[in-house]
């Protein structure tokens, strides 16, 4: 039960500390916003004896028009053109996290249409890619067929080479021995004695 008290009594003491902290920077003409979780009545004097105009809801920008530091309240104008008196601790001079969620929440949203895009284009780029994967291996296919083709007609080509030099080469040989033979047999022929033709 102690610890409890001696909690509570921290945090009510920080709290004006804390305040204190936010509203050292108020200047007339600066844009500043209602602190979050709060809903802060507007007076019209600089104090709480003063007339409640309103009340003004947490994250509320607003604009400080003159500050009253003994006093610890800030004339400030609302999105609503009323003017008033706050307790300057209220008062902090960031933007507040109800402000911040609309935009962070349409920056939520682009992003997620630009990862959407971004997906849509590496879809569309795999499928490109997968296509010419394929066309590459039919581009292969057809190389190694013409690549045989090619090995093919160079085997014949070399055969028929082959057997064209075998051809002239065995013709020349017939030839050799045809002329050979032939002079073989010609060297065999008698030869014809000459007629005398003188008269004894």
């Amino acid at each position: 039960m102690r610890l409890l008290t001696f909690l509570f009594g921290l945090v009510v003491v920080s709290l004006p500390v804390a305040a204190q902290q936010s509203s050292d920077n108020v200047t007339a003409n600066s844009d500043h916003y209602i602190a979050d979780n709060l809903i802060v009545y507007l007076h019209s004097g600089p104090g709480r004896n003063y007339r409640i105009l309103g009340s003004i809801e947490a994250g509320v920008p607003v604009t400080v028009l003159q500050s009253d530091a003994d006093k610890g309240f800030t004339q400030i104008s609302d999105t609503d053109e009323r003017e008033g008196w706050v307790e300057t601790q209220y008062l902090i001079d960031t933007i507040s996290r109800r402000a911040q969620l609309p935009q962070l929440s349409q920056r939520l949203a682009d992003s997620e249409q630009q990862l959407n895009r971004i997906q849509s284009r590496n879809s569309t780029l795999a499928q490109e890619l997968a296509q010419v994967k394929q066309q590459n291996a039919q581009l292969e296919a057809s190389l190694n067929e013409s690549q045989q083709s090619v090995a093919s007609l160079e085997a014949q080509i070399s055969d028929q080479d082959t057997q064209e030099r075998y051809r002239m080469f065995s013709y020349g040989g017939i030839v050799a021995g045809a002329g050979v033979l032939l002079g073989i047999i010609i060297t065999f022929i008698p030869k014809r004695r000459r007629r005398n033709d003188s008269w004894m």
